[in-house]
């Protein structure tokens, strides 16, 4: 309590002396001195504490930034994780027959991790771009996925980037297998896909709905959409495109 007065009594005297400096400029250049010293010496603590807090808000803020990071990191790795279990069961059955028959293992194939470059939600166009190309072994033709489902394929390389045409667009076209028989479907600019024709035939296709409908690569197999008939007609229906911050590119060898 006593030392409470003593630092009130301090910072009134100094209120004072600060008031007759004001109003009497003309005071000696020694006391005029001594005052700012004083001043500088009573305002030092303050200073202090005020930098130490602000510290300490500066550094919560950078914690906190860094937990969300590490947030964003782990979903990411555990949507990556999830993929991962999938493929393998996916790929376990063919690799242990081909073991069987070939004596060596099944090859995974490799693909490479994409971001989009400006607009995601295919408000203008049906296509995006991406932030690999040429230079990142990406050609014409590569499919771009999501999972395992195909969400468009590369129509054009730079060297560090490429453009996607979606299955949305009226310019897609694709040739997939449907129970065992090749097909030649086209884009509607709508999330279904139509067909055109049966590859190599003019058999009428005979389709019902929920047959899916794949594309085959050298060691994968890609989904591109679910058949369904509207009005008898049969189309493929693709896989809604919300999700596109975790897409990969694979090899269309």
């Amino acid at each position: 309590m006593i030392k409470d007065k003593k630092i009130i009594l301090t910072y009134i005297i100094c209120f004072f002396l600060f008031l007759t400096l004001i109003l009497f400029p003309n005071y000696n250049s020694k006391t005029k001195l001594l005052i700012f010293f004083v001043k500088e010496k009573l305002e030092q603590p303050f200073i202090n504490t005020i930098n130490i807090v602000s510290d300490i808000y500066k550094i919560f803020n950078f914690n906190l930034n860094n937990l969300r990071t590490i947030e964003i990191l782990e979903s990411e790795n555990e949507y990556l994780r999830s993929i991962n279990k999938y493929l393998l069961t996916l790929t376990s059955k063919y690799s242990e027959q081909n073991k069987i028959f070939h004596e060596s293992n099944i090859e995974i194939p490799i693909s490479i991790g994409v971001q989009i470059l400006g607009d995601k939600n295919l408000i203008y166009n049906k296509n995006f771009i991406i932030n690999k190309g040429s230079k990142s072994g990406l050609s014409s033709g590569d499919y771009v996925i999501d999972g395992l489902n195909i969400v468009g394929r590369i129509v054009n390389t730079s060297l560090y980037t490429s453009e996607v045409i979606t299955t949305e667009s009226i310019n897609y076209g694709d040739e997939v297998i449907i129970n065992g028989k090749s097909y030649i479907v086209s884009g509607t600019n709508n999330n279904y896909l139509s067909f055109l024709r049966q590859k190599n035939s003019t058999e009428i296709p005979d389709f019902k709905s929920g047959d899916i409908a794949v594309v085959h690569l050298d060691n994968v197999i890609l989904r591109l959409g679910v058949v369904y008939l509207d009005n008898d007609q049969p189309v493929i229906l693709t896989s809604n495109i919300k999700n596109l911050e975790n897409l990969r590119v694979i090899k269309n060898d």
